[in-house]
């Protein structure tokens, strides 16, 4: 379901607008302003889901120091896609 256009990202802590995402002749807003933000919350979730080994607080920091990167942001694409399949 796509988001409120004039409501901000999905992503806590971000400020950007929905990106516009093609479909067929329509352009219609995604859920969070770029496919980073996207990302980083799909990367997030797996984590919390993930058991704790001894390599998580270290994947917990980097995690914390990507939000800041996002966070710092100036335009919603100065930070590309993190995972690409």
């Amino acid at each position: 379901m796509p988001a409120d256009p004039n409501e901000p990202c999905a992503r806590d802590g971000c400020n950007f607008l929905p990106m516009l995402v093609p479909v067929r002749d329509w352009l219609l807003p995604a859920v969070h302003c770029s496919h980073a933000c996207g990302d980083f919350v799909w990367l997030e979730r797996t984590l919390a889901a993930a058991p704790v080994v001894d390599a998580t607080p270290a994947a917990v920091e980097a995690m914390e120091r990507l939000r800041q990167l996002l966070d710092a942001r100036q335009e919603p694409t100065d930070v590309g896609p993190l995972v690409t399949f």
